[in-house]
């Protein structure tokens, strides 16, 4: 069997977790390849790169970020992939039920014993058109926003770990609201979101019935109504109240709605991510399951 490794270098336990993993392959005679990301060769062409190497499956070692990048590329080569969480969030690995990076080794291992199970993922594609109507195409796996939810990205500090996206998160609950069109219908909003996944913010569901598998989308408008600081925080706690409880969808606030695709256009340029990746600031964002399905090594139970 020939292995491929992608490694975001970001964080030490990236380190640690392809010191144990290349361990593993060498006992059991599996011929490996690892190749690195890089702040301007984000994956793409690595995972090409391994492609054309002859690899039979990829192990990512990274993150969300580290993902969306590599997932169209992968998706089109109908190579299996699997995920040793060691990004920031790593919403995607959680939402398939690898949440540590101990988790994903031993789904390496299960995997090259022909004991691993497969998911087909649909990889999100997602249109982004700026103030000068230039487009710009992208992917997506979990999560993408449009408003206040990407000004909490744009606000985190990355070298803080999971406490800078709480910073973020901090700034972004008094962000200015903006006036939508979503496919035709005008409203007022904090954020529109996108979601593949239940728990795209920790262990909260705030989209309780995602499913990275889904062939829809899990949308939503997030409604607050006033730009009295005093008033937004009484909002967000009857939001709060209302996704612990397991029952987001009964605050008035949060308007959901499911669909394979949408289109939101925006009244002045608002910021813009995907997967937890800020992409910067755009007027309109077209949302879709798209056509790519990336398989994806998951755990049997």
């Amino acid at each position: 069997m020939r292995l491929g490794i992608i490694v975001n270098p970001l964080h030490a336990r990236t380190h640690r977790a392809h010191h144990r993993l290349v361990t593993l392959l060498e006992a059991v005679h599996v011929r490996y390849r690892t190749v690195s990301t890089t702040a301007t060769r984000t994956g793409a062409r690595q995972a090409a790169d391994l492609v054309e190497w002859g690899t039979e499956a990829v192990v990512l070692l990274g993150g969300d970020g580290t993902l969306r990048a590599v997932a169209p590329v992968l998706a089109g080569s109908d190579l299996p992939v699997l995920i040793v969480p060691t990004g920031t969030g790593n919403v995607f690995s959680r939402a398939i039920g690898v949440h540590t990076v101990r988790a994903g080794l031993r789904l390496c291992e299960e995997f090259v014993h022909g004991a691993a199970r497969r998911a087909a993922v649909p990889v999100c594609a997602a249109d982004c058109t700026d103030a000068e109507g230039a487009r710009r195409h992208e992917h997506f796996l979990s999560l993408s926003g449009i408003g206040g939810d990407a000004h909490a990205v744009a606000g985190h500090r990355r070298e803080w770990g999971l406490l800078g996206y709480a910073r973020g998160a901090i700034g972004a609950l008094f962000a200015p609201e903006h006036t939508v069109r979503i496919d035709g219908e005008s409203l007022r909003v904090w954020a529109v979101m996108a979601a593949k996944t239940s728990r795209p913010a920790g262990p909260i569901p705030v989209f309780p019935g995602a499913e990275v598998t889904d062939e829809d989308i899990d949308f939503l408008a997030v409604v607050l109504g006033t730009d009295s600081p005093v008033a937004r925080l009484r909002v967000w706690a009857g939001i709060g109240t209302a996704c612990i409880g397991g029952c987001p969808e009964a605050d008035p606030a949060m308007r959901y709605w499911i669909a394979p695709a949408a289109t939101v256009t925006v009244d002045e340029p608002a910021p813009v991510h995907l997967d937890g990746d800020h992409l910067g600031a755009f007027t309109a964002i077209e949302v879709s399951t798209g056509e790519l399905l990336l398989d994806v090594v998951t755990p049997a139970n």
